[in-house]
């Protein structure tokens, strides 16, 4: 079994997404990464298997074509995972979530990107119950390991 690298790259320019907050978000997921893998995998896992995790921060209008593009629906979303290691996550989307939930962005940010992990390690959320067990392994480790 692999652990692989997390890597963050920027692709939205918005005040407050910085490079410092890229490592930041990087450093905490790879910390966060082999409590990940210890979990049980779901039925289409494939993150231990990847050398590389490439999360891309992005805009709406970003990930809305990418949404438009793979999965004929032309709104934006949260995230986006791809089972060869690449997630897109929505800065804008994190933001308005933030604002109207009363949270902090960076860490609905962060969510996102736990999100696309635990889709990589197998877990799905299109059933309810599905989406409860995938929230049930998501959440504490944002909790967990949210960065500071």
């Amino acid at each position: 079994m692999t652990t692989p690298q997390v890597e963050v790259y920027i692709h939205a320019e918005r005040e407050g997404i910085t490079d410092a907050l890229a490592e930041s978000l990087a450093a905490a997921l790879n910390r966060m990464l082999p409590e990940l893998l210890a979990r049980p995998q779901g039925p289409d896992h494939v993150l231990s298997s990847l050398p590389v995790v490439e999360i891309s921060i992005v805009d709406d209008e970003t990930i809305a074509a990418v949404h438009a593009e793979f999965l004929n629906d032309p709104t934006p979303t949260d995230a986006i995972t791809f089972p060869y290691g690449e997630i897109l996550v929505s800065c804008d989307t994190a933001r308005r979530y933030a604002a109207e939930h009363g949270l902090d962005a960076r860490e609905e940010l962060f969510r996102y990107m736990v999100h696309g992990l635990v889709h990589l390690h197998g877990y799905r959320d299109y059933e309810p119950q599905e989406r409860e067990a995938m929230f049930a392994v998501q959440e504490p480790l944002v909790a967990k390991y949210r960065p500071a």
